[in-house]
């Protein structure tokens, strides 16, 4: 790489982006959001919207949501804008992802993205998460009312991705998110902000994200709670924290030999709501047209087993098709199968 004044302008211009956004979120959510709250002790409990822990699509998935670093598709938008930037040179980009999640519950994921001809990227993504029909118990009628009742999680975002240079990228997202139970609901406006640094020496790549980043909610409705001799409401609740995640990733090349090619990552994760962990995972492609996955996430107490996926590109006329596997699990929830498809289209000179 040539450096020249504006090249260097450039860089400055990015590092200095990022230093600002990320002094701006440790003082404005130590102020506001409390991003230690209980430092020292345990965290488990103190946010709600937990949905949006769950990892939407297969890739990732298949690496233990080791993602900030080497996720390039549409779906990257909900873990770091920036990798937008990275994806297809197709001018358009789409991505569906379907989980099948312990007691019959679903989750749906879908995202679409726009190259611009500057580089530019522009994404919107959608997940949703559905339970089905529960019963209604109490303690009274423990096997049920005859009544039943479903939950309902959606989240909407619109991202937006720039190169600032030919080695250094931002991602920004906001995010709107809707829970409703039969009683009460709640609603949020969140915040993902991300970026990417090409090192320059073996595909390095060093990535930092921030998810989930918002104010506290109070939800709205009211609550009945029946006991031996009437009936409660409770119309107050509690305010509620969005479960800010903070992700540093280093990816870089493993090994290459011919058409065989191998990537790895390590992610370190600073969660609000739980104790810090720490993942790794790689990457086996074959010509670009078939991957292997494989990721572990290390975290005190949780029971996590290892992950692995599979994927396959197949190259059509009107741009390309993948479609992509994983399989992951926790100790006594048993397995969890997520199914995605991902489609990249248009003229490369659009």
């Amino acid at each position: 790489m040539r450096w020249s004044p504006t090249s260097f302008m450039q860089w400055g211009l990015g590092l200095g982006v990022a230093m600002v956004i990320a002094l701006t979120i440790a003082l404005t959510s130590v102020a506001e959001a409390q991003w230690l709250p209980a430092f020292g002790r345990s965290r488990i409990g103190t946010a709600g919207f937990q949905f949006l822990k769950i990892q939407p699509d297969a890739r990732s998935a298949a690496m233990a949501g080791n993602a900030i670093n080497l996720v390039n598709e549409p779906g990257v938008m909900f873990w770091n804008p920036a990798g937008l930037v990275h994806g297809a040179d197709r001018p358009w980009a789409g991505q569906v992802n379907h989980l099948s999640y312990w007691s019959g519950i679903r989750m749906q994921s879908a995202a679409l993205a726009r190259r611009m001809g500057s580089g530019d990227v522009m994404a919107f993504g959608l997940r949703h998460l559905q339970t089905g029909a529960m019963p209604v118990t109490t303690e009274f009628q423990p096997m049920g009312t005859g009544q039943t009742f479903n939950a309902t999680n959606t989240s909407l975002g619109l991202a937006y991705a720039r190169p600032l240079t030919d080695r250094f990228a931002l991602g920004l997202s906001l995010n709107w998110i809707y829970e409703q139970m039969p009683d009460w609901r709640v609603h949020n406006a969140t915040v993902d902000m991300g970026f990417r640094y090409d090192i320059g020496w073996r595909e390095m790549r060093l990535a930092v994200g921030i998810n989930h980043f918002g104010m506290n909610v109070t939800p709205q409705g009211r609550l009945l709670r029946p006991s031996l001799l009437r009936t409660d409401t409770l119309g107050t609740f509690e305010s509620l924290a969005p479960p800010t995640v903070l992700r540093l990733g280093l990816s870089g090349l493993v090994y290459r030999e011919g058409e065989h090619k191998i990537d790895g990552v390590v992610q370190l994760n600073h969660p609000t709501d739980q104790a810090e962990s720490l993942g790794a995972a790689m990457e086996y492609s074959y010509r670009d047209l078939m991957f292997v996955r494989g990721g572990y996430e290390h975290q005190p107490g949780v029971g996590q087993w290892p992950s692995w996926g599979l994927g396959w590109s197949l190259p059509r006329a009107f741009g390309n098709l993948r479609l992509d596997y994983a399989f992951a699990g926790r100790q006594g929830l048993g397995p969890v199968h997520r199914l995605g498809v991902m489609v990249a289209w248009g003229s490369v000179n659009d």
